[in-house]
Parts: structure tokens; sequence; C-alpha cells
């Protein structure tokens, strides 16, 4: 199944698109800007470390999420409803 979707660039990216069109055209590979964009989302996705029919998980299951019990342990309990007292010291004070 196709779905057809208007991505509207300015005319400098415009411009830079039209440009490698026929760069590559003349180095003999023949692509559309349809194509080119295809290309490099596909690019994109796998430098991400995605994979094209991958269903998003919980936050939790994120890298970034997973990282950031290793980078540090303040035994505070609660700390996202005591963070401004932490921060700023404010022992019940406002």
């Amino acid at each position: 199944m196709i779905f057809i979707s208007t991505v509207r660039i300015d005319k400098k990216h415009l411009k830079l698109l039209d440009k490698l069109v026929s760069h590559l055209t003349l180095r003999g590979n023949k692509i559309s800007k349809k194509g080119i964009v295809a290309k490099l989302i596909e690019d994109a996705m796998i430098a991400e470390g995605l994979e094209e029919n991958e269903v998003p998980g919980s936050i939790t299951d994120d890298h970034a999420w997973k990282g950031l019990k290793d980078v540090f342990e303040l035994g505070i309990e609660d700390l996202s409803e005591k963070v401004d007292e932490v921060l700023y010291q404010l022992n019940g004070e406002e």
C-alpha cells in the first residue's frame, strides 16, 4: 500500500536537493527526489539503531533511560516529589 504525503522544504534545501539529484544523475545513478528522501530516512533509522518495523516500546526500554540508573544514586526516596526541596534546600521554606 502506498501513502502519499507532502513535505515542504525551503528554497535553499530544494536547490540543494536538485543539485544532489543532478550530481548523482551525472555519475550514472538515476534517482528521484523521492528516492533520495526515502534513502535518507532509511539511513537515519539505521544510524539511530531503529529497525524499520520496530514498534516503540516503553520508555524504560530506551537506552538513555536504562543508562540513568548507572549514572548515580542519590539515595533519596520520592525525589520526583522533593526535587525543589533538594535542589534549592528549602527545608519547608518557600
